[in-house]
């Protein structure tokens, strides 16, 4: 599907993806109650993951363990990774399911796949677009075949060098000899507690320039800020983990935005959208004028033959006689007639006299 991203970008309103991810740890029926409550708020675009196989983490005894903030204790907590996986990994039947109700609910399905089974089946089911992970900005073999399906994609830089992800675009890019392979990139910056100085939000630019390609942002903020940062620095994308309101400590779960203020913070990006405006400012012949522009006013009661200096005169709108733009045209002159204080002053009262 060509343009895809560049469709977006014409609408002048982001994409937001709330993602699902795995949140739901294989409760299809709270997965599908995330659905219902995305699908109140008006979201278009549902995000998720297809994590069918938990043989892409190695076994328990060799894959160590996996860090995150845990956003309720404010501590860190570590899990075996393995174990990490096996709690989340559905089948595609379940996958299925879950992504066709999202569709009957009228929004479009993007998911991050992590081997080839993954990638066709998302194809397959009809998804939007597919993603390539942070994680996976190294694993060329994925990325060309993503490529190769011919389906928009979403490159994440993750904590990537320059060169990685000038190599990752260029893999896809090569890849879809046939076709042109329709991509954006996103900013990833670290989640929670990495200081909010390390967002560098200016990077998702830099980064969008370095490729020539639309950029957006994996948002990983403990808050909804940088979503309208991002938005007025021109994102086509906004990538943000939605959970319930009550989920306890998870893998991803502090940078994750409670359903619950979904809709508010989607109506704020697109207020902010929309008031970006283009740039350009066009003003009818037959407008409203402003009333509260200046004119010039007798400071004092002045007499035939007194200068109009800043000392005589004064400013006052609505600007019924000389209006203060012409101030510098009429400086020096003097008055043919009496004017008391108070009074306007209009282009008929002044004597100009020859230089």
């Amino acid at each position: 599907m060509a343009g895809y991203w560049q469709h977006i970008q014409d609408s002048k309103r982001p994409l937001f993806l709330p993602d699902i991810g795995t949140y739901f740890n294989q409760d299809m029926d709270e997965a599908k109650s995330m659905i219902d409550a995305l699908a109140a708020t008006g979201v278009t675009t549902v995000k998720g993951e297809v994590l069918q196989n938990a043989d892409v983490c190695l076994d328990a005894e060799l894959s160590g363990n996996e860090k995150f903030w845990g956003h309720k204790t404010g501590q860190v907590v570590e899990e075996n990774y393995r174990a990490l996986i096996e709690r989340k990994v559905l089948p595609l039947s379940a996958y299925e399911e879950l992504f066709n109700y999202a569709k009957q609910k009228g929004m479009d399905v993007i998911v991050s796949v992590y081997d080839f089974e993954g990638a066709d089946f998302a194809k397959e089911i009809g998804c939007k677009a597919i993603k390539i992970a942070s994680s996976n900005i190294t694993h060329q073999p994925l990325i060309e075949y993503v490529a190769r399906l011919g389906l928009p994609m979403i490159i994440d830089t993750g904590h990537s060098t320059i060169e990685e992800m000038a190599r990752a675009v260029n893999w896809a890019q090569d890849a879809a000899a046939n076709h042109e392979v329709d991509l954006v990139v996103e900013h990833s910056p670290k989640g929670p507690p990495n200081p909010v100085d390390q967002q560098n939000l200016k990077f998702m630019q830099t980064l969008g320039n370095a490729v020539g390609l639309p950029y957006g942002l994996s948002d990983h903020h403990g808050g909804e800020e940088m979503l309208y940062a991002a938005t007025a620095m021109g994102a086509v994308v906004l990538e943000k983990g939605v959970c319930h309101d009550d989920m306890g400590d998870e893998q991803d779960g502090g940078h994750a935005l409670p359903i619950g203020q979904v809709a508010e913070v989607l109506q704020k990006i697109h207020n902010i959208a929309d008031a970006m405006g283009d740039g350009i400012r066009v003003l009818p012949r037959q407008r409203d004028k402003y009333v509260s522009r200046m004119g010039m006013v007798a400071k004092t009661h002045l007499k035939a033959q007194d200068t109009l200096t800043l000392e005589s005169v004064h400013f006052a709108f609505p600007a019924q006689g000389i209006k203060a733009e012409y101030w510098s045209e009429v400086e020096g002159h003097v008055l043919k007639n009496p004017i008391a204080a108070g009074q306007v002053i209009r282009w008929s009262d002044v004597e100009f006299k020859d230089d």
